[in-house]
C-alpha cells in the first residue's frame, strides 16, 4: 500500500468523480474511476482538510497501466502526425528531382554528330555538336563570305534542297577579322522548301510534325552547333553574292550615319527588290547604312 496526502472532498481528489458510500464495516471509500481511497472516518476528511489516505496496490497497478496506455497512444499520434508529413514531404521533392533531372540534357556525355546525322534530328532537340572540318580562314581568322559555300554543303546533308536564308557575325573587327575562339557567336541559317511541303501535310492530316524547316549552324569557342528548328515559310532566295567584310565596312563608311568603332555586329539577309545586303550595329545599339553585298555600296545608293 502506498501513502499519499491528498485534500479530502465529497467528490474524488484524483479525478473529481462523486464518491459512493463505504461497504459494510468499512470507513474506505475507493473511486471507482481511478481508484483513488478515501478515510471516510477521520475527522479531517469532514473538514475537508489534508489527510492520509490509502490507495490499494491493485487499483494503483490498473491506474498506472491506464495512464501507461494513455501516454503511449499519445506518443503514437504525435510520430504519425509529425513523421507522416515529413516522409510526403521528402517522397514528393524525390519524385521531383527525378522528373527534373531526367528532362536535363547531358552536359558530360553530349554525343558529337555527323552532319548527315541532322537529317532525323526532331524539331525541338536543342543544339547538337556537330564533327564537321574548321570554316575557311578557322576559327581565329573566320571569314563569313567564304564560310557560306562551307556552310550549305552542312545544310545541304540535312536536306538536299537547303538554302542560305542569313549569315550571323556576332564580334567584327573594324578591319573585317573575326575571332570566335572566345564567346561571341557568329552563324548560318539556312531553310527547306521540300521541309515545309512535308510539314505542312503533316499539319493538316491531323499529325504532330516534328519536322524542322530550318537548320541554324552556330560558329563559337572552336566548334561548331546546329539546331534543328520551325523556322518561317518563305520562299527561298536567290543565292548569296557578297564582297568580303572588309570592303563591306569600307562602303558602310561612305554612307551617311557612320559611327567608327573598334568592333561591331551584324547580318546578312535578302531583300526582294534590293538583293543580299549587310546590316551593321555598334556594340551599344547604334544602327548604321545598310551595305549592298554585291557592290559594297552604301544605302542609299549611288
Amino acid at each position: 500500500m502506498t501513502d499519499c496526502r491528498v485534500p479530502t472532498a465529497r467528490r474524488c481528489q484524483g479525478c473529481g468523480a462523486t464518491l459512493g458510500e463505504p461497504e459494510a464495516e468499512s470507513t474506505v471509500v475507493t473511486c471507482r474511476f481511478c481508484g483513488l481511497a478515501h478515510d471516510v472516518a477521520s475527522p479531517a476528511f469532514q473538514a475537508q482538510g489534508p489527510v492520509v489516505v490509502q490507495i490499494g496496490g491493485a487499483s494503483a497497478g490498473r491506474a498506472g497501466r491506464r495512464l501507461g496506455l494513455i501516454l503511449a497512444i499519445i506518443g503514437v499520434l504525435v510520430a504519425v502526425v509529425t513523421l507522416v508529413p515529413m516522409w510526403l514531404a521528402y517522397r514528393i521533392g524525390s519524385d521531383v528531382v527525378e522528373r527534373t533531372t531526367a528532362r536535363l540534357p547531358s552536359r558530360v556525355d553530349r554525343p558529337v554528330l555527323a552532319p548527315a546525322d541532322l537529317a532525323v534530328v526532331p524539331m525541338g532537340q536543342g543544339w547538337k555538336r556537330i564533327d564537321v572540318p574548321p570554316p575557311p580562314g578557322g576559327f581565329d581568322t573566320f571569314d563569313p563570305v567564304a564560310g557560306i559555300a562551307w556552310a550549305t554543303t552542312i545544310g545541304h546533308a540535312w536536306a538536299a534542297d537547303a538554302v542560305l536564308t542569313r549569315v550571323d557575325v556576332g564580334r567584327v573587327a573594324a578591319t573585317g577579322a573575326i575571332d570566335l575562339s572566345g564567346e561571341h557567336p557568329s552563324g548560318y541559317r539556312l531553310t527547306s522548301a521540300g521541309r515545309q511541303v512535308q510539314r505542312k501535310n503533316d499539319i493538316d492530316t491531323g499529325t504532330r510534325s516534328e519536322i524542322g524547316t530550318e537548320l541554324l549552324l552556330q560558329l563559337k569557342g572552336g566548334s561548331v552547333q546546329a539546331l534543328v528548328t520551325e523556322g518561317r515559310e518563305a520562299a527561298p532566295p536567290a543565292a548569296p553574292v557578297s564582297l568580303g567584310l572588309e570592303q563591306i565596312l569600307g562602303g558602310a563608311r561612305k554612307g551617311q550615319g557612320f559611327v567608327e568603332r573598334p568592333f561591331y555586329t551584324g547580318y546578312m539577309i535578302h531583300l526582294p527588290r534590293e538583293g543580299w545586303v549587310w546590316y551593321f550595329s555598334t556594340p551599344s545599339g547604334d544602327g548604321l547604312p545598310r551595305v549592298r553585298a554585291r557592290d559594297g555600296r552604301a544605302y542609299p545608293y549611288r
